[in-house]
């Protein structure tokens, strides 16, 4: 129960902190800084279905969550679950809106969460496009940056042996936190991955 409630925290501090600023309702969550993303249509990486492993780390304390992401013309479906299947969150993004059926505490917002997604999984120029000013995105050598003014407030490592999406390392600077994404078994993601 202990790591439960951890997972919990470490859920709430990325995504009600990284948040701080703006309306949970708004399409364009604030990620610090004055700069905010906007999310983009989910068929800008093409369809894919993967299940992560996401161990997450703040202040010396580690959780484990596993993901399952689906992402279709039609929008995009995230359920987080412990290790041992109980459900912490369920958000689903129709390109229009992001609703939230399941969310360990109330001052968690969505739209935030789907926008870490699309900043990680989408292609460079959508993501440009859905940052707002001053933000901006650097890419090179397996890794993305998000700027502010210059300042790294978000980055991604990707590994380089295999595709992006397989395995990742992200920071989110602000909060010091640090998250290790990998991609589970072929068996379970159907075969399909996002285009880059």
């Amino acid at each position: 129960m202990p790591r439960r409630r951890l997972l919990i925290r470490l859920c709430a501090l990325l995504l009600v902190t990284a948040c701080g600023e703006g309306s949970r309702d708004s399409p364009c969550p604030m990620l610090g800084g004055g700069g905010g993303y906007c999310l983009q249509a989910t068929s800008a990486p093409g369809p894919f279905a993967v299940r992560q492993k996401v161990e997450a780390s703040f202040r010396g304390r580690q959780a484990t969550m596993i993901a399952a992401i689906e992402n279709d013309a039609d929008g995009l479906r995230v359920i987080g679950l412990t290790p041992f299947g109980q459900k912490l969150l369920q958000i689903s993004y129709d390109n229009r809106q992001v609703s939230a059926a399941t969310l360990p505490d109330g001052r968690l917002d969505p739209t935030l969460l789907v926008a870490l997604l699309q900043i990680t999984l989408w292609p460079a120029d959508a993501v440009r496009a859905g940052l707002t000013s001053p933000l901006k995105l650097e890419e090179d050598d397996g890794q993305r940056r998000v700027l502010n003014a210059g300042q790294v407030i978000l980055s991604i490592r990707f590994s380089t042996d295999q595709a992006p999406w397989r395995r990742m390392h992200l920071s989110v600077h602000a909060l010091a936190m640090e998250l290790e994404i990998e991609t589970l078994s072929e068996d379970l993601n159907e075969d399909q991955e996002p285009e880059r």
